[in-house]
């Protein structure tokens, strides 16, 4: 009896806390907050269940659905069917900021966050619609490099990138992991940036792109095709991006004549750089 009592003491304890005015919800969804705030729950780490959040602080199962679902819906939560409610990876909102900042970290107030890891790189021939995407000849020697993009430790984006090796002498040497491609073409070549024609697909993570992205088969990607033309017109680069769907968001604005803008301005959408 003794003991008993003791626990319920410390449920009465845990429920009373006077920060959140008696709420019982509020206690709980303050805890939780806290836990995740403090490393607790790391990121993508799976909470204990309602049962089990119902044994450990003495609630009812209304009272903990309550706290959790309001975790949700401020973004530190997200449920999985079939599997648990999660640690929510932080989204980032793409297409939304200045036209000048073309790479993920530098567009996204990520700089230092944003970390670039080549997987692959090398050089091969064009197949007849490479050679279309970078107008050069089916045949010519083309530079390809793949890339796991990630914000801090967590896998955001697989970025391949092709261009025409006659375009960029050297690059493969010049690639390497944390180099920005789009300041290489800035400030190493000398090249101006002109039109991006952008195609957003949307897939499903299957064989080395779930292992590479720490994320189950299955799980939503958006697959962002983009061409890039220098000032005067003549192909940049070719890139296929494979972007978890859990972590970012596409955001568009239209103008009143049907044309594609940002602030009243023509935007770059892209997450490798």
């Amino acid at each position: 009896m003794a003991g008993q009592g003791s626990i319920l003491r410390k449920r009465r304890e845990f429920a009373l806390d006077s920060t959140t005015n008696g709420l019982l919800y509020l206690q709980l969804e303050t805890e939780l907050k806290q836990r995740i705030l403090d490393g607790h729950y790391a990121v993508g780490e799976r909470i204990p269940t309602e049962p089990e959040l119902c044994r450990s602080s003495g609630m009812s199962r209304i009272t903990v659905r309550r706290a959790v679902q309001d975790l949700v819906e401020e973004g530190l939560l997200r449920k999985v069917q079939g599997r648990g409610t999660f640690v929510a990876i932080p989204k980032h909102v793409l297409g939304m900021h200045e036209p000048e900042s073309r790479g993920f970290g530098s567009e996204h107030g990520l700089d230092g966050i944003a970390h670039r890891q080549v997987l692959e790189k090398g050089a091969e021939h064009a197949d007849a619609e490479l050679a279309r995407l970078l107008g050069i000849d089916e045949g010519a020697e083309v530079y390809f490099v793949r890339r796991l993009i990630c914000e801090e430790d967590f896998p955001m984006a697989i970025d391949n990138l092709f261009v025409s090796a006659e375009l960029f002498p050297g690059l493969l040497d010049l690639m390497a992991d944390e180099v920005s491609f789009y300041g290489l073409v800035d400030e190493h070549y000398g090249y101006e940036f002109g039109m991006e024609d952008l195609t957003l697909d949307v897939s499903m993570a299957r064989g080395d792109e779930g292992e590479l992205l720490q994320c189950p088969g299955g799980s939503s990607l958006f697959i962002l095709k983009k061409c890039m033309e220098r000032a005067d017109g003549i192909p940049l680069h070719y890139s296929k991006s494979i972007v978890r769907g859990d972590r970012v968001t596409y955001h568009f604005q239209v103008d009143k004549k049907g044309r594609v803008v940002n602030r009243g301005k023509e935007f770059s959408l892209t997450v490798g750089d």
